[in-house]
C-alpha cells in the first residue's frame, strides 16, 4: 500500500503532513493570520488538558479573562472563510469553509461580521439554559 499523497496548505501552498481526518487543514502560519470581519487578529487554544476550544481577540492581550469558550469559529484568512475548531485529541485545526451549510451552529461564533463578540456570562444550567423545575 502506498503512502498517503502529499498535502499542501490551501491558503499558501506550503507542503504539510497529510491528516486523513482533516484533508484540507491549513498550516499553523496561515491559521495564526486568522482575523474577524473587521480585521482584528484572533488567537485560539484548548480550554484544558481534557479538551475544549476557546478563542480571543489578540488586542485583548494575554489576559486569561479574554478567552471565549465555544465549539468553533468561522473566521477569515486572506479574506476567505475558514472553520476553526478543536482537533481530535487536542490542538486546533483550521479548514476552508466550503459552500455548504453547516448542520449544527450551536456554540459556533461567525466572526466574519464586523461586530466584536463579547464573553457571555455563564447561565445557571447546561449551556446557559435555565434548569427546569420539577
Amino acid at each position: 500500500m502506498s503512502a498517503a499523497p502529499g498535502h499542501f496548505c490551501p491558503a499558501c501552498g506550503t507542503p504539510l503532513k497529510p491528516f486523513l481526518r482533516y484533508p484540507w487543514h491549513l498550516c499553523k502560519d496561515c491559521r495564526d493570520r486568522a482575523v474577524d470581519g473587521a480585521g482584528r487578529a484572533l488567537g485560539f487554544g484548548n480550554e484544558g488538558l481534557s479538551g475544549g476550544f476557546m478563542f480571543r481577540y489578540a488586542e485583548d492581550g494575554a489576559d486569561d479573562d479574554g478567552w471565549i469558550p465555544c465549539r468553533a469559529v468561522i473566521a477569515l484568512v486572506d479574506l476567505r472563510p475558514v472553520y476553526i475548531t478543536e482537533a481530535r485529541f487536542g490542538g486546533v485545526v483550521a479548514e476552508p469553509l466550503m459552500d455548504r451549510r453547516l448542520a449544527d451552529l450551536d456554540r459556533v461564533h461567525d466572526l466574519r461580521r464586523r461586530e466584536k463578540v463579547a464573553k457571555a456570562e455563564p447561565g445557571p444550567g447546561p449551556r446557559g439554559r435555565p434548569f427546569s423545575k420539577g
